[in-house]
């Protein structure tokens, strides 16, 4: 099949088939605008197999019940292989081949949604011209957290609006159990609060990805593990040029399986070195780059202003996904307090989008002699001003914990002016009065649907 011939054949199968039925999720993309010259791009990014091309699905349906016509919505999907080498001409070929095959589109606008964009050169000067030239509403997605920021920035400065996808909420996960979900300040009965409470445990054992919520444990594991390999070798690898894979992969099963934990860049370094493995400390660094790059997990700065200074073995890391953890875990390890914290993080993550660096760190210090640690801080680094604080402690039945809880947002309640803070746990709920502040103790499943 000549080139050609096999981009029209795409996208003639994409319109036979129609747009598929999906699971709506909760990312609002706005009122869809009228096809025109200048319009603002729309792009999605976030990690890959998150349910990005399901959220174009999502928007094209939306498209459909307004009355727009399938002839005039050109979808692409440029993860395929016989598409390969990509060559920058690609982009050209594709739109010019849908006006020849639907040229109602041209003349009444276009609506154009174009899936992991990021893998096609000198994309962002094509977008442009299309932008610049054509009667159109363009929709794009990447799973590269550069499009937030160099790339885009380059072409369409102040005209595009960014949004990130991450696998299903807990609320998205209520929901596709169910089919419904409770409002944040619904009143629940001990029933609710039970059946929500066995949700939790099973959001944190099967996560986010949709895929992945119909398999048993064991096909679960492997298709995350699988998703994780295909990014490190297109994400990673691929993309910056990675001379050693096998480091890149091992790397990955150690930063997932520290979820939750401070991942020392030196200890890990000293141990490949002992195991043989050609490792430098640098190499690491970039690696954990990398990874977050493509959305397969975060790390989490101590909150400063000196965050360019801000050493990346002093991070905690969170997988992008609470089963993602579990999927590189050890198969002894079921610690339900790592899960737990990385979803409490992952909600933080969805609402404090990366606008800055700085927006969710960790909090240490020192009162008098002594030392304090929270796990999050909600602010602004830069500016030293935080808004919110919450520990994570799955059992707060030992009085150890508590004290150690209670005394380290007592502590920050103080240094940064908050009359409340927060402690998310399993099951407990109530309201601790200590001496600068109130301490909301809730139950996650509450807490992650606020």
């Amino acid at each position: 099949m000549a080139f050609n011939d096999l981009i029209a054949q795409k996208i003639k199968d994409f319109e036979q088939q129609g747009v598929p039925q999906v699971f709506e999720r909760d990312l609002d993309l706005g009122n869809p605008q009228e096809p025109k010259r200048d319009n603002i791009v729309n792009v999605i990014v976030g990690a890959r197999r998150c349910g990005k091309t399901y959220r174009l699905y999502q928007e094209m349906r939306r498209l459909q019940s307004r009355g727009v016509e399938l002839d005039r919505m050109l979808y692409f999907n440029f993860e395929d292989e016989r598409l390969r080498p990509y060559e920058p001409s690609l982009l050209a070929d594709v739109l010019d081949t849908f006006y020849a095959l639907y040229p109602v589109a041209r003349t009444e606008g276009a609506y154009i949604f174009f899936d992991e964009i990021q893998e096609i050169p000198e994309w962002g000067a094509f977008l442009r011209r299309v932008v610049d030239t054509e009667k159109a509403t363009v929709y794009v997605t990447g799973s590269s957290s550069k499009m937030l920021s160099s790339e885009l920035k380059s072409e369409f400065r102040g005209r595009s609006l960014v949004r990130e996808l991450f696998p299903l909420s807990f609320s998205e996960y209520v929901r596709y159990k169910t089919g419904s979900v409770p409002e944040p300040d619904a009143t629940f009965s001990p029933s609710d609060a039970a059946l929500l409470r066995h949700h939790l445990i099973g959001y944190l054992e099967q996560g986010g990805f949709i895929a992945t919520l119909e398999q048993t444990p064991a096909d679960a594991i492997q298709l995350l593990q699988e998703y994780a390999s295909r990014t490190v070798a297109m994400d990673v690898v691929e993309r910056y040029d990675v001379k050693n894979p096998r480091l890149a992969s091992l790397f990955l099963t150690r930063c997932m399986a520290s979820s939750g934990r401070e991942l020392s860049v030196n200890k890990v370094y000293n141990e490949f070195k002992s195991r043989q493995i050609p490792v430098s400390r640098n190499s690491l660094s970039d690696l954990l780059e990398y990874y977050e790059d493509a959305y397969l997990l975060f790390s989490v700065p101590e909150f400063t202003r000196s965050l360019a200074n801000n050493m990346r073995s002093a991070s905690k890391v969170y997988a992008v996904d609470p089963a993602m953890f579990g999927a590189f875990s050890p198969a002894s390890a079921l610690d339900q307090g790592q899960r737990l914290e990385t979803a409490v993080f992952n909600a933080l993550r969805r609402r404090t989008p990366a606008v800055r660096t700085g927006s969710v760190c960790r909090l240490l210090i020192k009162e008098k002699s002594k030392s304090h640690e929270v796990d999050f801080v909600a602010g602004d680094a830069l500016l030293m001003r935080a808004y919110s604080l919450i520990q994570v402690s799955a059992d707060m039945a030992s009085e150890k914990t508590r004290e150690r809880e209670i005394a380290a947002l007592d502590a920050s309640m103080a240094q940064f002016d908050l009359g409340e803070s927060a402690i998310v746990t399993m099951d407990e709920q109530t309201d601790i009065p200590c001496e600068h502040g109130v301490v909301h103790v809730m139950p996650a499943w509450k807490w992650l649907l606020a």
